[in-house]
């Protein structure tokens, strides 16, 4: 288990404050958030490289937080990998377990083990110099996890593959996950990977954990405009809510109306005054005829862009200034015929806009 208790550190003029995180034994916590926020400074403070300022730093029940690096029991994979030139593939993969006491044989056999885990079996006896970045990346990923350590440090592992390999290597921390029960805290900038991987997410800003739990609680509800946008969950916009009393749509909760410059809808909130919405892509409905059914919301947009990914098109729906995403099919947008410049109906749910 993980705990990071009110943790403070400042490195140059950079400074990172009030972090409290928790992740349980065996668990795979995926730290994400922009460029800056502290993400690697993070890690390398429970990997005891950096001496906080403030705060606690629990592994398994033990405080670490002034404990040496070589004495918490914690293996790290860098972005860049940090391989040794002039060692082959067994001897990078042996090099940590030099100090765990165990005998040749028993190094060889874990590194053998470790080797068809990972998949570089036929690379141990070559150089590293030559390797491609994903042979790298699963040396050092075997290297780390050589000496048996209590916890998996991961930094941006797969920022140098590209997008076929790292499924693969997606699938292959997964594989030893199972295999070795390791917990496992990993940077990521990829929302993917969150989504893919994790038991935890925690989105950290320049205020710190921001918000964290079920990689689809966060992505589904997010609590700040912040994370939304981070996360690329919908279209955030901001306006004024004027309460309106009983919803009918959800017994005990009360409607309001959403009012920007360009728009009005009628949510499920009790709020009044200043405040943001987020809607989600998949629960904006379109068609080019006709309203969409009988949501409560609707209204014309003009699509301003649209993008295909694979069997999914987002459409950039234009209500005035403001931009609203759909998703849809790329099946259903050939069939209706749906180009850039097309004004479409517009359905959307009371329930189905999220409040912050």
């Amino acid at each position: 288990m993980i705990q990071i208790q009110d943790l403070a550190l400042q490195v140059g003029d950079f400074r990172l404050s009030g972090v409290s995180l928790e992740l349980p034994t065996g668990g795979h916590g995926l730290i994400i958030g922009p460029t800056g926020s502290g993400k690697t400074t993070l890690l390398e403070a429970i990997a005891g490289h950096l001496r906080p300022t403030a705060g606690r730093i629990v592994l398994d029940g033990q405080d670490v937080t002034w404990v040496p690096p070589e004495e918490r029991g914690i293996g790290f994979v860098y972005q860049t990998y940090h391989l040794f030139p002039h060692y082959s593939v067994r001897e990078n993969v042996a090099y940590g377990m030099g100090r765990t006491g165990m005998d040749a044989t028993a190094i060889r056999t874990r590194v053998d083990a470790l080797a068809e885990l990972v998949g570089i079996a036929p690379l141990l006896d070559r150089g590293v110099r030559g390797l491609s970045g994903g042979e790298q990346q699963r040396v050092a990923l075997a290297r780390a996890l050589a000496p048996k350590p209590r916890i998996l440090l991961l930094d941006e592992p797969f920022a140098a593959v590209d997008p076929a390999l790292r499924r693969v290597l997606r699938r292959t921390l997964r594989e030893i996950r199972e295999h070795e029960g390791i917990t496992t805290l990993h940077v990521t900038h990829d929302v993917d990977d969150a989504l893919r991987l994790g038991d935890m997410v925690a989105v950290l800003s320049a205020d710190g954990i921001v918000q964290s739990g079920p990689p689809e609680q966060v992505f589904r509800y997010p609590e700040s405009p912040f994370v939304a946008e981070f996360l690329a969950a919908g279209s955030v916009l901001k306006g004024r809510f004027e309460r309106l009393g009983p919803s009918g749509d959800d017994a005990g909760a009360f409607a309001a109306r959403f009012v920007t410059a360009d728009l009005e809808l009628e949510v499920v909130s009790e709020r009044e005054g200043v405040g943001h919405i987020l809607i989600r892509p998949e629960d904006v409905l379109v068609s080019r005829t006709s309203h969409p059914g009988p949501p409560r919301n609707q209204f014309e947009a003009r699509v301003r862009h649209l993008e295909r990914l694979g069997p999914v098109a987002t459409l950039h729906l234009g209500v005035g200034e403001a931009i609203i995403f759909a998703s849809i099919t790329t099946a259903t947008l050939e069939e209706q015929g749906i180009q850039i410049g097309d004004r479409l109906a517009v359905g959307l749910k009371a329930t189905a806009i999220h409040v912050f």
